[in-house]
């Protein structure tokens, strides 16, 4: 063999080689980007379930502003409702008619918009999403049906002539109500408590994937 032959299998065997490193620093880069993505991901998923689960305990926290027993809506409803009604109470009365809309409180207008955000949350995994959305869609649900239900009670009252003279602490008997309604529905305050401490439970389990220490 010349040296004419030698030159191109050197070459051949250079290219080659040259072709084959560039191919592994490729997929070595590659795998770097996407363990670097892939790590960024799961920081925000952590991230965020550690807020999720600070959000839905955050009712039942007797420390935090946000505790229910500091949630009054439909003392919040009433108080809208008697503005507009009180300048007609005569007519209201003799007429026996009472037609007004019921007004959402912040409690209704927070589930239905909480249920709406988590539902596309892509920092959610599926298997939290999914418990999180049905128990806030059903609490959304069942508030507004015992808000409606308690609501309908007391307007046809009034329009009856019942309940006018004590409009500054009706609020009081009327939650009472609401939140007999709820437990019949299956959302009172305990039975929303249990399935809150469920979905936290499952994103303990969630974590424990990432434990260096559990036993996998």
């Amino acid at each position: 063999m010349n040296i004419d032959g030698f030159l191109k299998i050197f070459q051949s065997v250079f290219y080659i080689t040259a072709s084959i490193v560039a191919v592994l620093t490729y997929v070595k880069a590659k795998n770097g980007l996407l363990n670097t993505v892939n790590t960024e991901y799961h920081k925000k998923v952590i991230e965020r379930l550690s807020q999720l689960s600070d959000e839905l305990y955050k009712e039942f926290d007797s420390e935090a502003d946000d505790f229910w027993v500091n949630e009054d809506p439909i003392k919040e409803i009433l108080e809208i409702l008697h503005i507009k009604i009180a300048p007609n109470k005569e007519k209201i009365i003799s007429s026996g008619i009472l037609k007004t809309g019921i007004p959402v409180s912040k409690k209704e207008s927070y589930l239905q918009n909480a249920a709406d955000k988590y539902k596309s949350d892509p920092f959610i995994p599926e298997s939290v999403r999914l418990k999180v959305v049905d128990l806030l869609e059903a609490r959304s649900l069942a508030f507004h049906n015992a808000t409606t239900d308690a609501i309908g009670y007391y307007t046809d009252g009034l329009s009856k002539g019942k309940f006018w003279d004590t409009l500054e602490t009706n609020h009081h008997w009327l939650h009472n109500r609401v939140l007999n309604r709820l437990y019949e529905m299956g959302c009172g305050v305990s039975q929303v408590n249990e399935e809150v401490h469920e979905i936290r439970l499952e994103i303990q389990k969630y974590f424990s994937k990432f434990n260096p220490t559990s036993n996998r």
